[in-house]
């Protein structure tokens, strides 16, 4: 029997990929549906009839609210939902079937809620909730060449003043990268929208939408001038121009353009302080600026605007920047300044509202690990809140949350508690799927050597017929685990190789194996020089072992390959250049000491770059050796004058400098009111500046191998 209350309405051209998504998601028994097909070329109208559908065909003109109104006077519903192929219904169907009967006949039109999906992750969705539905016979159809409004032609029938939310949520996903780039969608929007700008030019709405087209193009700053010519034009009771002050604002973010993008928001706020969005993002501006304090009085009020409770908006809003993106915000900064226990109280009520929010897992890691905390705890922590959100029992848990244990064990290795992350897929009898390559790489740096090289002859070894190829990371993992282990690459490791990189490893495995005694040898040779063979290969080879054995923590490996190195380099350039490029990966990965020692002995020779400079200034900086710390800044800036990280760690030296002065100086004339006034103000002045962010961004991993044994690595002369 055929519905009488709902027909569905759409226009479509060639989405035989997409129609029986949208079709299944919204297949009800008796269902009207009108399809409006404006030139398929695929299987799309065969499709529409296989689900009973209606199919119109007209010829497209360029102009989606001609076609989009062909359908509508043949409605025999009550209620049309105008939907589109690349979108369909996630919730809220047969509640809308059991909803429509009881609304008033004062009510023509509703909303309903759509999630637009921005990338690949759960929480990366905008959320908007326009006009969809509306009654047949009231005099409805839409207007505009591109991005369509609906309008009413009978204004006695329409007097509502606002519109009711239904209770269908729809998705949409036709603007996700990986959607885009197999379309036309951005081009297409572009020439419809040129063409209705030369019709009416400057019109507000129209440069809106094709700023956001610009955007899907990937022109930004011809989005941002779009943006500010729409924003000076468009009135300011118009709906869309919160969206459109959003809008701005991010692509001003997205362009470094902090000045300009503050003082928009700290208007902008004013006229629409209900909205998290912006407060959200005027905290973000001010943080990238180093106002710290005042970035997080920003965050909170985006959560202070819901209550920490998703509630009905006429806004278009970002999942989570209401709570658990700011949330998270809050926690990093309170962390940045030490509040351990409060940050890990934020990430904790971040997770409350989004339990796989990655940033506030591996923030919430990361702080109980700086609180120091052992894995154990930590992984035992993370197992709380998984078991309390899906109310389980101890002996319950066993085949539920796969994701949420797969993200737990990822967050775990992010801060280096690869062990524990090794652990915890073992004890959790769950299928699941960790691509095996990322479990070799944390066995490796868990240093589970030979297991990661029986793992690996698993994955890769004894195979027969074809195979895809091991990924060059994957190549030095294996590689790297069966030198740590103690033994030469096994002969799987180099029959899985093509032909020309198998004779390339095994030389390079026979020349590394054959000179390995005489690095511990007390009688040196004085040049060890490499085999013809390798001149042109080895040295990108070596730099990527060197480096992969450094991020695996296989320090004394890294140091084997290093020395071999050297000792074969002809030209001093040559090894002060090596020795440079290994103390910053091993001052980034947080080998401070080891990094020290190379840096120092490159000082020593006069032949130390800015980086190099600055990283030796750092760690002195944190030692509080601040007039060291400024003379080796001032030497990173007369090699680098555009080094900001060099002159905001000069600048905070000096501050501190002064700071000790004036403290030894309280300490004969504690009463002084000047100088108390002046401690004051430049304590208040090293708040600020040490928001800023110039220092290296060190996490958990880094701050383990601060505290882990690390080999001497000294500059070698010779």
């Amino acid at each position: 029997m055929q519905n009488r209350l709902l027909g569905i309405h759409m226009i479509v051209q060639n989405e035989e990929q997409q129609l029986p998504r949208c079709l299944n998601s919204l297949n009800l028994p008796g269902i009207q549906w009108f399809i409006t097909d404006t030139g398929s070329g695929d299987r799309t109208p065969e499709i529409a009839r296989q689900f009973g559908a209606t199919v119109l065909h007209a010829q497209w003109d360029n102009h989606f609210a001609r076609a989009r109104n062909i359908s509508l006077p043949l409605a025999g519903t009550e209620w049309i939902l105008c939907v589109d192929a690349d979108e369909c219904a996630i919730d809220g169907l047969e509640e809308l079937m059991d909803y429509l009967p009881t609304v008033h006949k004062s009510v023509s039109k509703l909303k309903v809620t759509i999630e637009n999906r921005i990338d690949e992750k759960t929480e990366s969705q905008v959320v908007f909730q326009p006009v969809r539905l509306f009654r047949s016979g009231y005099g409805y159809r839409y207007e505009g060449r591109i991005h369509e409004q609906l309008v009413c032609d009978d204004t006695e029938k329409v007097r509502q003043e606002s519109d009711p939310l239904a209770p269908l949520r729809l998705v949409h996903d036709g603007y996700l990268a990986s959607q885009i780039a197999h379309g036309h969608k951005p081009s297409r929007n572009f020439k419809l929208l040129q063409q209705e700008l030369n019709e009416h030019p400057d019109q507000p709405f129209h440069l809106y939408n094709l700023g956001v087209t610009y955007c899907q193009l990937g022109q930004i700053e011809k989005a941002a001038d779009t943006f500010a010519s729409s924003l000076h034009l468009t009135e300011f009771r118009a709906p869309y121009r919160p969206t459109l002050v959003r809008d701005y604002a991010k692509v001003l973010g997205a362009l470094d353009r902090y000045d300009e993008g503050r003082a928009l928001l700290a208007v902008e706020t004013q006229h629409y302080p209900d909205y998290a969005d912006l407060h959200f993002l005027y905290g973000d501006f001010l943080e990238q600026q180093g106002l710290e304090e005042r970035a997080y009085q920003f965050y909170a009020k985006a959560v202070d605007k819901s209550g920490g409770v998703h509630r009905e908006s006429d806004y278009v809003n970002e999942q989570g920047t209401d709570t658990y993106r700011p949330y998270t915000a809050m926690a990093r900064l309170a962390q940045k300044r030490g509040f351990l226990q409060e940050s890990a109280h934020l990430y904790g009520l971040a997770l409350d509202h989004m339990s796989v929010y990655t940033p506030a897992l591996q923030g919430l890691a990361d702080v109980l690990q700086q609180s120091g905390e052992s894995d154990e705890v930590i992984a035992e922590a993370l197992l709380l809140r998984w078991k309390k959100r899906l109310n389980l029992r101890e002996q319950d848990y066993a085949g539920e949350g796969t994701d949420e244990i797969r993200n737990m064990a990822h967050t775990l290795a992010s801060c280096g508690a690869y062990g524990q992350a090794l652990v915890l897929l073992q004890d959790l009898d769950q299928n699941v799927q960790i691509d095996p390559a990322v479990q070799l790489h944390w066995m490796l740096c868990a240093s589970r050597c030979p297991e990661a090289v029986q793992l690996a002859e698993q994955l890769w070894g004894e195979r027969e017929g074809i195979v895809e190829p091991v990924l060059p990371e994957q190549r030095l993992d294996w590689a790297i685990a069966c030198w740590a282990s103690g033994s030469g690459l096994s002969p799987a490791f180099l029959e899985s190789s093509e032909q020309e990189d198998r004779e390339v490893w095994g030389t390079m495995d026979t020349w590394f194996r054959g000179q390995q005694e005489q690095a511990w040898s007390p009688v040196r040779q004085s040049e060890v020089r490499l085999p013809e063979a390798l001149q042109a290969s080895a040295p990108n080879l070596i730099r990527d072992i060197v480096q992969r054995s450094v991020q695996t923590g296989q320090l004394t490996l890294a140091w084997q390959w290093f020395e071999k190195w050297v000792d074969g380099c002809t030209e001093k350039d040559q090894r002060m250049e090596f020795s440079r490029w290994l103390a910053g990966i091993l001052y980034r990965q947080g080998y401070t000491r080891a990094a020290a020692d190379l840096l120092i002995g490159c000082m020593t020779e006069g032949n130390l770059d800015e980086e190099g400079y600055f990283y030796l200034g750092e760690a002195l900086f944190a030692k509080g050796h601040y007039d060291q710390a400024v003379s080796l800044f001032q030497q990173a800036l007369e090699r680098d004058a555009g080094s900001h990280r060099a002159r905001a760690g000069s600048a905070i030296s000096y501050l501190y400098l002064a700071l000790g002065v004036i403290q030894k100086e309280l300490s004969r004339s504690p009463s002084n009111p000047g100088l108390i006034a002046d401690q004051a103000a430049l304590l208040q002045r090293l708040r600020t500046a040490e928001g800023i962010p110039w220092r290296t961004d060190w996490h958990a991993r880094e701050r383990r191998n601060q505290l882990a044994e690390q080999p001497h690595f000294a500059m070698h002369d010779r």
